[in-house]
């Protein structure tokens, strides 16, 4: 059951998406290097599950000549040198990604092969772009065999192309969200076809025009909120139900903490406030909650307790190099190296 809330924080984290450095920035599809982050392809993405059901696979027809050219797509070594270590931001992770094939030996084609081609994609500027091609197609031979293998090195090369064509593209990177989601579109259906474009980011593309929808339902000042709550629900309905169900979840740790600190403002106790919490997440989680409370106002104490005699040092002693020299010997006093870090954070002290 949705809480209420729940469709506003919705729109607000699609916006931020859409705003920030996410799926519809020119730098398409750039990965951090963390292998959980690679993973994540929207909100809620990393959460749902690899389809069981299969689709038809990409074309295996010879990508255009131009493309060909533009790709350098000569033949090259199924693998990297043995001897050749993996990139620095590689090393320590998983493969993300998976190569998934129907009953007839066929590539299934979506997003789980992305993720795949990404997870190599990634370590770009670490090692020539050959290499790099050669360690993804290794990967896809590890994982499946003909006809599968060789339609996702089709697929590959069409991606790579689809990647420099959005690269090169004289597109105004401060146009609205709208123009550029229309523009990736247009590029992914010229460099994959309409089915590959659909079948590998159909499920982006209807999150970004829901995000779209969304903002401007939050930018228009002669709704009620009432009325947006409402716009915003009905336009969360419009998406598929894995796609809903991943951006609720997303969201409903924000949700409780709002609600939770609604009780507090009204006066709630902590007998009551655990009792919402076992209602609404189960009583473990309810007790994990409840400790990690301890554990914060047990760090807010001692924090307090730090800039309250820093502020006394600030009061006595006038000469500024030994006040710093206290200051010091007082946070080496009362925390770890590790937390030192946080605390210069969190009060803007110099390192």
């Amino acid at each position: 059951m949705e809480r209420r809330g729940t469709t506003g924080l919705l729109a607000a984290m699609a916006l931020a998406a859409l705003v920030g450095a996410g799926w519809l920035a020119w730098g398409e599809r750039q990965r951090p290097v963390t292998s959980a982050a690679r993973s994540a392809r929207s909100i809620g993405a990393a959460a749902r599950p690899l389809r069981k059901g299969a689709l038809p696979a990409v074309s295996v027809a010879p990508a255009p000549g131009r493309l060909q050219r533009a790709l350098s797509v000569t033949p090259l070594p199924a693998a990297p040198p043995e001897a050749e270590p993996a990139p620095p931001s590689l090393r320590g992770t998983e493969v993300d990604g998976a190569v998934l094939v129907d009953e007839r030996g066929d590539l299934v084609v979506g997003p789980e092969i992305l993720a795949l081609f990404d997870y190599f994609l990634s370590a770009a500027g670490e090692e020539p772009a050959a290499a790099i091609r050669a360690r993804i197609i290794a990967a896809i031979r590890e994982r499946a065999a003909e006809p599968a293998a060789d339609q996702a090195i089709a697929l590959l090369d069409r991606y790579l192309g689809y990647r420099e064509a959005v690269s090169a593209a004289d597109v105004d990177v401060a146009a609205d969200p709208a123009a550029r989601l229309a523009a990736l579109r247009e590029i992914r259906r010229e460099q994959l076809g309409e089915l590959a474009a659909a079948q590998l980011f159909g499920d982006e593309e209807r999150e970004g025009e829901a995000a779209i929808e969304e903002a401007r339902i939050l930018a228009d000042a002669t709704l009620s909120p009432e009325e947006r709550d409402a716009r915003i629900a009905e336009v969360e309905a419009t998406l598929p139900d894995d796609i809903r169900e991943a951006r609720e979840a997303a969201v409903r740790p924000l949700v409780e903490q709002a609600e939770e600190q609604a009780l507090r403002d009204a006066g709630a106790s902590d007998e009551e406030l655990h009792a919402h919490r076992v209602a609404a997440v189960g009583p473990e989680a309810a007790g994990r909650l409840a400790e990690l409370d301890r554990q914060r106002a047990a760090w807010q104490r001692r924090l307090d307790a730090f800039a309250s005699a820093r502020a006394a040092l600030a009061a006595t002693v006038a000469d500024p190099e030994e006040r710093r020299a206290a200051e010091e010997a007082l946070l080496a006093g009362a925390f770890t190296p590790e937390e030192r870090l946080r605390v210069r954070a969190i009060l803007g002290l110099a390192p």
